[in-house]
């Protein structure tokens, strides 16, 4: 005799598979060493040129820090627009800035709603001269401990920056020896 499947069973099976599926990020956002120990990316050839796409665009050594710390090898939007989010949360570009900052604290899009993410968005999401050009403004007018604050906490959370900022400071001192190369570092920053 077959036993029933019931919805139950159904959902239960499903979720006790989804725990055990592995996580799929692409391979260019997994660690090839041990947290805090540089390797070289998979790629290290389009590494360099990610990083010195962004350097051409105007970022300093901190931005490609940041971009590192977001992306891995990665130095591209490398995700979907908004990253799971949507509105003020919107993650965009290759810094992953979040909407709100973005709408209030960059020239190129003071004035729009929240909302809008989606199409003006887009604009920096898939051009790092803008997103870096952004990002420039909003570390400037916002300064260190605020730009951390909300990059990493947002408008709901302002404490999370500290912590941030102290992972922030480990890969721009891993950036200030590899401005251009083909390596990066790994630290397991955890989720808010």
């Amino acid at each position: 005799m077959t036993p029933k499947l019931t919805i139950a069973t159904l959902l239960a099976t499903l979720a006790l598979s989804a725990l055990s599926m592995p996580t799929a990020l692409p391979s260019s956002l997994l660690p090839r060493a041990a947290e805090g120990e540089p390797f070289q990316c998979d790629d290290p050839s389009a590494t360099s040129a990610g990083k010195q796409t962004l350097i051409n665009a105007g970022a300093q050594q901190l931005d490609i820090a940041i971009a590192m710390l977001e992306n891995g090898c990665a130095f591209t939007a490398a995700y979907a627009p908004g990253n799971s989010k949507s509105d003020d949360a919107a993650e965009l570009g290759v810094y992953r800035n979040n909407w709100h900052m973005l709408r209030t604290y960059c020239d190129r899009f003071k004035g729009a709603g929240p909302g809008d993410w989606l199409g003006l968005g887009s604009q920096l999401h898939n051009d790092v001269g803008i997103a870096t050009q952004c990002q420039r403004q909003l570390f400037d007018t916002l300064g260190a401990d605020q730009y951390y604050a909300l990059q990493r906490g947002g408008t709901g959370n302002p404490g999370a920056g500290s912590e941030y900022g102290q992972y922030v400071n480990k890969y721009n001192d891993f950036v200030a020896a590899h401005m251009t190369d083909g390596m990066a570092i790994y630290y397991n920053i955890p989720q808010i």
